[in-house]
Parts: structure tokens; sequence; C-alpha cells
């Protein structure tokens, strides 16, 4: 594992310092890719920004409220960033409402603003994918096999390396084959290759929670790949909100 990383004398987790880094990329991803999409990158980060802070705080105080009378006897925890002072869900449907909400202050299109940071996400996640390789939050099966790294005393599947090289690849295919004219469909892409990634490397993950001898995350992501798959088939039910064809029959939109 590798909990630290060292910059010369000072030594800093390496979570924290990588979804720095994850979002950074992940935004400046999005921004070019938006820029594809005839926005404006500045929009484009604000939007991402804007959601990721909302939802950073709101994810926090979340917590202390929850855990009150353990931060009422030590005050000083309210300052820790520790990824376990964080309550995710509570976190992600403020920052959802609160980009949505810059959204339609600036009256921007919301599928092609989220198209963009869907391919931006994607980055993020990559980079969040080597952050579990490296602190050990993405355990990979033992393994024998000639790319297996050494983990824990013993050779493992680096399932967190697999991820990412699986959603840069994901990103690239996208990025030259996606239709910019449909952005909807390229969030629902991402989306369905986000899932077939998870339904597949899941399977070299460790310590895994499961509903009887399956996965639970990869039952989870067979849904959603199979709904991206039934909305993708339909065709003319995949309609790009905002944007300059929705107002076209749906079957120019096929």
């Amino acid at each position: 594992m590798y909990p630290t990383l060292p910059f010369g004398p000072l030594s800093f987790p390496t979570g924290p310092i990588i979804t720095i880094f994850a979002v950074m990329i992940g935004l400046d991803i999005a921004g070019r890719y938006g820029r594809k999409l005839d926005i404006s990158s500045d929009d484009v980060w604000n939007t991402g920004l804007i959601a990721f802070a909302s939802g950073l705080i709101v994810a926090r105080l979340w917590n202390v409220f929850q855990y009150a009378h353990i931060y009422q006897s030590e005050p000083t925890l309210i300052l820790s960033l520790r990824p376990s002072g964080f309550s995710f869900w509570p976190g992600v449907v403020v920052g959802i409402v609160a980009g949505y909400a810059y959204l339609v202050y600036r009256a921007l299109d919301p599928a092609k603003v989220g198209a963009a940071l869907a391919i931006g996400g994607l980055a993020g996640g990559a980079m969040m994918s080597i952050s579990g390789y490296l602190t050990g939050s993405i355990l990979g099966l033992p393994s024998q096999m000639p790319w297996a790294l050494a983990y824990f005393g013993e050779p493992r599947h680096p399932a967190g390396l697999y991820m990412a090289a699986g959603l840069v690849a994901l990103i690239i295919v996208l990025w030259w084959r996606a239709d910019p004219g449909r952005p909807g469909r390229t969030m629902i892409w991402a989306l369905l290759g986000y899932s077939l990634l998870r339904l597949f490397i899941d399977g070299f993950r460790d310590n895994m929670d499961l509903a009887g001898q399956f996965r639970i995350s990869q039952l989870v992501a067979l849904v959603v790949a199979l709904v991206c798959v039934m909305l993708l088939a339909r065709g003319d039910g995949v309609v790009d909100v905002g944007s300059e064809e929705a107002g076209a029959p749906a079957q120019e939109r096929v």
C-alpha cells in the first residue's frame, strides 16, 4: 500500500491528493470535450466546480450532524478531511441539484454539458482507480498471472489499474466516435461503457459485497448496462434535451 506520497521532506495522504488531481483532470477533459459541442469550457468548469464544491460541503456537514455527539466531544475532528468523514449520497444529490441550478441560471444545454461532464467523469474515474490501487481500497484477487503485482505480501490482480486502463480506452473511443450532434446518446454510451467495465473488472476484485453468490456491484452494473442498451436500441426514445435537434422528428435522430 502507498497511504502517503512523499514530497521532499513532507508526506501527504495519497487519497485526498489524487482526488484533487482527479477533479482537475476531469474538469479539464470535460472542458476540452465541451468545445467539440460548441459550449464554453468556462461554463463546463463552473458547472462542475459548483456541483463538486456544493456536494463536498453538504457531504461533510451531513456527516457532522449525523455524528454530532462525537464532534461535540472532539470538535477539532470537524476539520478532518478523512474519506470516512463524508456522507456520499446527500453530497451527490445536492451536487446534482446545484449543478442543474447553474445550468438553468446560465440557460445552458443540459445534454451538451452533461455529455462533456460524462467524458470528464470517466477521466476523473481513471485517476480515482489508480488511487484505489495505491491505497488498497481497490484490492485485486490473488493471482499467479505474469502481470500480477505484489500486494500485501502476495501477487494480486491490479484491479484498480485494469479499471484505469479501461476508462482511458473508453474515453478515446467516445472522443473520436461519439456524435457531437447527439450529446444525450454520448452520456448513455459513457454510462454503458462504465457499467460493462465494472461488470467485467469487478470479477477480479477481492472483498466485495455479495448477494448470495453474486457480487452486488456486478448485478447493479448488469442492470444499468441493460437499461442503456434498451435506450440506445430504441433510438427514437433517446432525446437530447435542449439540443438543436430536439425539435426534429424522432425518426431523424435514430
